[in-house]
């Protein structure tokens, strides 16, 4: 037990270490998913130290008190001589297929290396080219729908009623469409200001519903159809990670005219790509308002804007003269015109105004009006006049990332030249995707330089580092293999996934490379060196492999709504480890014998003068 743990004791533990850097990154990403990355990465640091305990103290101790195994086979118990047979056919299966086809693959190590490359770039072009959903920020599918309506500016209480009316009674409907499972549990209706308004629509949990969220969400819309005077109408089934709609676009200027037509074309742009749906625009048209001009005479007579609205103002809203205390209740004394006077224009144009002086003179003398539209919302960034576009997607038809990007290469040049008063710009989820995918890039960057750090030590050279870390990149073809087998979209969450892949991945390949630098020391060809390291660490391998997949696989099987957060991370991670089996029994030796085909005897001085050093 002693020597075992001692022979594994220096890779094991930076193995374990290298896994920690690659975690770490997880406690820097920052934005709104941070509090969730910052739980799993924190987990996931803590359990890893304290295996090093376990691994290094507690289970030597088991070991050691182990049941010694009897030399006579009769005198073993039924499952000893099960233990035994299956050995014996793990073991046949070493040295009769695996240690010929490692010889052959080190034979051609350059078609070996060539034939994962190919791998990697037909990955790299399945992504790209479309053929696996992409989309940054999950949509999580939720035991929840909600729906909102905005009527427009100067719709009555009773039309917002019934607009709300309308859309409670057909969510109510999709009970008779499944009557063996209604999907619907409760409803829940909220009214918004003047003309908004929303439905909250709790489902039955996932785990007794047979009907997918979207789905009752497409069947509410349609039963819903168009409702009057309303001026945007969304609904969702799923919560996205990001927050908000999956694409946002901002248009800033200072010429509204400008702003308006933009966001107009903007909007229509994004309403003629197929599975983009709930296209709208934030311009909010308000109703329509009296516009003051001061007329250039009034200078002369000591007026301003300011003086002239205030006295319009306490005209028609009313000036407070005193306060009364009624009871409890405290109440404000306002001075005003009557109210017959109050609902005309032509009391605004007959109204005296007050000079500085003291005299007063007729209203359309120094002032004129204007009857314009107003505005019921101006949004402002850095202080410039906003309007944003925002759409959602069926990641089954659309991919956000695609259509930003074809809207910004095809579209948005002809815009910014028709309106040069106007500037384009991402926002909300389309803006955290950039800057998080920028953040990610950057710790991963960190990371890879931790765990080159850590690799550099117990191998004592600055070039076989970058052999186990070759492992790291080809570790995507397995990721994508497990997306493409549970038909699930690429995401932010499969990235971190691959991220933490990384670390964990070269554990095996660091401990196979330690193996072969062991066998050179002792005397044994290169060759030779590297084939047996790579059968007697076949069957530890495996069996790491197999127990880190079969322990996230019932994961990848839950249909609990909390699940479906880390099921794309679970799968990066379970198909990642499946297929980094095959890149550290074939690949790593491969690139082994080419490090000293390219360099021979390098790596062989470092780590002999290294040994003599420690001796």
């Amino acid at each position: 037990v002693i020597a075992g743990t001692h022979r594994i004791a220096v890779p094991a533990t930076f193995g374990v270490l290298t896994t920690i850097a690659a975690f770490a990154p997880m406690l820097l990403v920052g934005g709104q998913a941070a509090p969730f990355f910052e739980a799993i990465g924190m987990v996931v640091i803590l359990c890893l130290l304290f295996s090093l305990v376990e691994s290094k103290l507690i289970l030597p101790a088991h070991l050691a008190a182990a049941e010694k195994v009897p030399d006579n086979p009769e005198q073993r118990s039924p499952l000893q001589r099960y233990q035994d047979a299956v050995a014996h056919r793990l073991a046949r299966f070493i040295h009769n297929v695996y240690r010929p086809a490692l010889q052959l693959s080190l034979r051609n190590r350059y078609s070996t290396v060539a034939l994962f490359i190919g791998g990697l770039i037909l990955s790299a072009g399945i992504i790209v080219g479309g053929l696996v959903r992409f989309e940054f920020f999950p949509s999580i599918p939720s035991d929840f729908i909600q729906a909102s309506v905005t009527m427009n500016d100067g719709t009555s209480y009773e039309a917002r009623n019934e607009a709300l009316a309308q859309m409670e009674q057909a969510v109510l409907t999709l009970n008779e469409a499944f009557p063996e499972t209604p999907p619907v549990d409760h409803v829940m209706v909220f009214t918004n200001g003047d003309t908004g308004g929303s439905l909250l629509v709790e489902l039955v949990k996932s785990e007794d519903r047979q009907v997918a969220p979207s789905e009752i969400e497409q069947r509410w819309r349609e039963r819903v159809g168009p409702i009057t005077g309303a001026r945007e109408v969304r609904f969702f089934s799923s919560t996205m990670v990001g927050g908000g709609s999956a694409i946002n676009l901002q248009l800033t200027g200072a010429d509204f005219t400008q702003l308006e037509s933009a966001a107009n074309r903007l909007t229509a742009v994004l309403g003629e790509y197929e599975g983009v749906y709930d296209v709208s625009n934030s311009y909010s048209q308000g109703g329509d308002e009296i516009r003051l001009k001061i007329k250039p005479g009034a200078e002369q007579l000591g007026l301003d804007a300011t003086m002239l609205g205030n006295q319009v103002r306490r005209a028609f809203y009313g000036d407070e003269a005193q306060r009364l205390l009624r009871g409890r209740d405290e109440l404000r004394v306002m001075v005003r015109y009557p109210e017959e006077e109050r609902e005309s224009v032509a009391s605004l144009e007959n109204m005296r105004i007050r000079t500085p002086e003291g005299t007063e003179v007729p209203f359309s003398e120094v002032a004129e009006v204007e009857i314009g539209e107003g505005f019921s919302t101006i949004s402002r960034i850095d202080r410039q006049r906003t309007v944003s576009v925002t759409a959602d997607i069926d990641p089954l038809v659309a991919q956000s990332g695609t259509v930003v990007r074809d809207v910004i290469a095809n579209h948005v040049p002809a815009l910014l030249s028709d309106f040069p008063a106007v500037s384009f710009g991402l926002g909300g989820a389309t803006q955290e995707q950039n800057e998080l995918m920028l953040r990610i890039a950057l710790f991963f960057l960190v990371a890879l330089f931790l765990i080159y750090t850590l690799l550099a030590i117990p191998l004592r050279s600055y070039v076989q580092p970058l052999i186990v870390m070759a492992v790291i990149p080809f570790g995507m073809i397995g990721a994508l293999i497990g997306h493409i087998v549970f038909d699930s979209t690429v995401s932010m969450m499969s990235l971190f996934g691959l991220v933490a892949l990384s670390g964990v991945i070269v554990n095996d390949s660091l401990i196979l490379v330690d193996f072969v630098n062991r066998g050179r020391r002792k005397g044994m060809a290169l060759m030779d060196a590297v084939v047996d390291a790579g059968t007697s660490r076949f069957r530890a391998i495996l069996l790491t492999t197999l127990t880190t997949f079969l322990g996230l696989l019932p994961v990848m099987f839950e249909t609990s709504m909390q699940a479906q957060m880390v099921i794309p991370m679970t799968l990066s991670l379970g198909f990642g480890i499946v297929f980094g089996t095959v890149l550290t029994l074939f690949l790593i030796p491969s690139l082994y014998l080419i490090l000293e085909d390219l360099m021979p005897g390098i790596d062989e001085d470092e780590t002999v003068d290294g040994d003599l050093r420690m001796a």
